[in-house]
């Protein structure tokens, strides 16, 4: 009885403090800029698919409904003043609506002769256009490719004040319904996400063990997939709350910044902090529920691909939290380790360079481990480590025709997606498209109070020099038929 009332206590001591912190400093969104205050109406949500209604809700009222929201922001925008703000400036080459293709939205590719369906799933305060590569060279192989834009992404960073993780359940749901109905029960069908769209991925595989009526994918694909995040996330519940109080709506926001990337929120609210624990934690605990129930036996392989390094989502929760419940059904985690030039080993941190060692440490596995690795400390070249499942001997080495570029001392949970010559976030982006910016390739020097941008920003690498490795590891893996059974 004590422990509790000293357990309330200390929450009720915390969010007074807080409350005190915030109101010392009241602010309201009258400076915030547009994206910041602006609430669109015609975004989707799951209540529209649980609704009653004469005939299901499918993926092309979903695209329907994307219609509607994006004409909705062009008015606001059109209304707003928007001068000088990149991203949603008239006639900017920053803004996506003035190029061809919006890449912030949803799109299909399905090919002539097709061979298998994927459902492709961004992450978190990103966009369809993180996958659009994979996506091009899934469809070239055959595939009938859907990548999704989950709801409050692609439009404004206000897009997520109210977005709750079963809009995007809902919006994965619906995609895969789709390709179903397109494949039928013949074609063989993959998901494949990237951060939180990885975790949506999983999350829909493991609602397929427990409900009959959803089709359960091949096999699965993996990016840095969100199934461990920061502690900070699950205190961002009692944020928003205060965040709606009127002279303290300012603080519905984790950071409010320039809006220079075309198809990345740069600003971050409470409530997708908070969604984002909330989803991944539901995860965990139905991964662990469904592994005593002995139904993991039945989940596809799954492949997974993880910078060893990652500020955004927790690597070692993949192998805490997943991996280690897996049956031996064929699946791998492929990790990109940090590079180990004798060169870097002076500054780099006894934590980063023993991280993989300790966190994968336990043996055997259930499935292969593969670490992307220096041949050597006296080279920049790297290998393929394999550790097959079940072994407990030394890794078995396959050289790569590939290296760290100069100055890469690890990759990061940002770069995975994109090749070095993605035209936004690639070191070496090629010149046939451009979006305003090439995040990827700038080399800054001078003042740093000169610039909005903060150093971490050069800092971080955005493009995957291992993207061909992962790309071609992918299709081998997925062993597809060489077209559908008729």
């Amino acid at each position: 009885m004590i422990g509790k009332f000293t357990h309330r206590t200390a929450l009720f001591s915390l969010l007074l403090l807080t409350v005190i912190i915030l109101t010392s400093g009241c602010s309201t969104l009258r400076n915030a800029k547009p994206w910041h205050r602006i609430e669109l109406q015609q975004e989707f949500s799951a209540d529209m698919v649980s609704r009653s209604r004469a005939t299901p809700y499918l993926w092309s009222d979903y695209l329907q409904q994307e219609d509607k929201l994006f004409a909705e922001l062009q008015e606001e925008l059109r209304n707003a003043d928007t001068h000088g703000s990149y991203r949603y400036e008239a006639n900017s080459l920053f803004n996506p609506l003035m190029h061809s293709t919006n890449w912030n939205r949803s799109f299909v590719i399905k090919p002539e002769n097709i061979r298998a369906g994927i459902v492709m799933l961004h992450g978190l305060t990103d966009s369809p256009y993180s996958v659009r590569q994979l996506a091009h060279r899934f469809a070239q192989q055959g595939f009938m490719v859907i990548a999704v834009r989950l709801p409050g992404h692609g439009t404004l960073p206000s897009g997520l004040l109210n977005v709750s993780w079963h809009d995007w359940v809902a919006a994965t749901r619906l995609a895969t319904e789709e390709m179903q109905r397109h494949l039928g029960d013949k074609a063989p069908f993959y998901l494949l996400g990237y951060s939180n769209g990885g975790a949506l991925a999983l999350n829909y595989s493991l609602d397929a063990l427990d409900d009959a009526r959803l089709r359960a994918p091949t096999k699965i694909i993996l990016l840095s997939p969100m199934i461990g995040i920061s502690r900070f996330a699950g205190l961002s519940e009692s944020l928003d709350l205060i965040g709606h109080l009127p002279l303290l709506s300012s603080q519905r926001w984790l950071s409010k910044n320039p809006e220079y990337n075309p198809f990345k929120y740069n600003s971050f609210p409470v409530n997708g902090a908070w969604q984002a624990h909330r989803f991944s934690r539901q995860l965990r605990h139905k991964i662990q529920r469904l592994a005593a129930q002995q139904k993991l036996q039945q989940l596809p392989p799954v492949l997974t691909f993880q910078s060893a390094m990652d500020a955004t989502v927790k690597t070692a929760a993949i192998e805490q939290h997943f991996y280690r419940y897996l049956p031996a059904n064929h699946s791998e985690l492929v990790l990109f380790d940090i590079n180990r030039h004798q060169n870097y080993a002076p500054i780099t941190r006894p934590k980063a360079a023993n991280f993989v060692a300790t966190t994968f440490a336990r043996t055997p596995r259930n499935y292969d481990l593969v670490t992307i690795t220096n041949s050597d400390t006296t080279t920049m070249n790297v290998s393929e480590w394999r550790s097959p499942a079940g072994s407990q001997g030394q890794p078995q080495e396959h050289p790569l025709n590939l290296a760290f570029p100069p100055g890469v001392f690890s990759l990061s949970h940002v770069a995975l997606p994109f090749p070095l010559d993605d035209p936004v976030y690639g070191l070496t982006p090629r010149t046939d498209e451009f979006y305003g910016i090439r995040l990827g390739s700038l080399h800054l020097l001078g003042e740093s109070n000169t610039i909005i941008l903060s150093a971490s920003t050069g800092m971080r690498l955005y493009a995957n020099p291992f993207y061909s490795y992962m790309e071609e590891r992918m299709l081998s893996w997925l062993d597809m038929p060489p077209e559908i059974p008729q």
